[in-house]
């Protein structure tokens, strides 16, 4: 077995987005490994995110990819690698690592603490909602004006206080593009009248439509809620799911349902100089 091969077994993704994975983002991860036989058995991928943490800008590990095959499970290996790879990671003075959990029973020995709990909007009855936003494809702006969309979302994360956050760049959103390309979806960009009002990014899995990101203004977010409902109906939707409402506070309307997930949807552990992560607000998506 390799490591395509158990990441198939342990996770059920599609050959397209496995394909993409290890085309754009295994060649730039630590992979930590064990081998029986010279066969793979276990496996944890340490993926490098330029993030901003405290308001300075550092590069810190996504776990990803915590995998063991079904008949070498309950041996220790998973645990001999995520040590490997958090000794390392502080040792080059990475400032903390995070990772999103099947299970944050698994993780929470190893000094990983819940710090985000997804916020998820419903939208049903979307063949009857329309908003008012233009919608561009990402891939399909200009080179200034992704810059431009790019610089949108960073300065409005920048505003909203959160402690932890993705580096927003042209350079990353064309990589999110290729991940939801990946996964039958796109990036869009809304616009009125050439000023951006908002960017996001979703997937189109199993015949369901899931807005995994959605950055706006607070007051805007009604619009932007309406305009991708209104253009993802043309493609036959008849209910929209926007996992990410951070910023959906004020959205209402008929059809709509509000779920606040009791799983952490992003786990942490702070490496260099614990601070107390509980009390870190965060804004991470577990696709980036």
């Amino acid at each position: 077995m390799n490591h395509k091969e158990l990441w198939k077994a342990a996770f059920g993704d599609t050959d397209q987005y496995i394909s993409y994975y290890f085309k754009e983002k295994a060649g730039r991860s630590r992979i930590y490994s064990k081998y029986d036989g010279g066969s793979l058995v276990s496996m944890v991928f340490f993926t490098p995110y330029e993030v901003l943490y405290r308001g300075k800008e550092c590069i810190c590990p996504y776990i990803v990819g915590v995998a063991t095959e079904a008949s070498h499970r309950r041996r220790g290996y998973m645990r001999m690698l995520l040590e490997q790879g958090l000794l390392e990671a502080e040792e080059r003075g990475c400032d903390l690592a995070f990772l999103c959990p099947a299970d944050e029973k698994i993780y929470e020995p190893f000094g990983f603490r819940g710090v985000q709990y997804r916020k998820q909007l419903v939208v049903s009855g979307v063949e009857n909602v329309c908003g008012q936003y233009e919608v561009n494809c990402f891939i399909e702006l200009t080179e200034d004006e992704k810059m431009k969309a790019a610089d949108f979302a960073a300065d409005l994360l920048a505003s909203s206080g959160f402690d932890l956050y993705m580096k927003r760049s042209t350079a990353y959103y064309e990589r999110v593009q290729k991940e939801m390309e990946a996964l039958c979806g796109n990036v869009l960009v809304l616009r009125e009248n050439s000023a951006v009002r908002g960017i996001a990014a979703y997937t189109y899995e199993e015949g369901q439509y899931d807005v995994t990101e959605l950055i706006c203004a607070e007051s805007d977010g009604q619009e932007a809620v309406e305009t991708i409902c209104g253009f993802l109906a043309n493609g036959n939707a008849e209910e929209i799911m926007f996992s990410d409402g951070q910023f959906l506070d004020r959205v209402e309307g008929a059809g709509m349902i509000r779920k606040t997930e009791h799983k952490p949807s992003i786990m942490l552990r702070e490496l260099v100089e614990p601070r107390g992560a509980e009390e870190l607000r965060v804004y991470i998506n577990d696709i980036t």
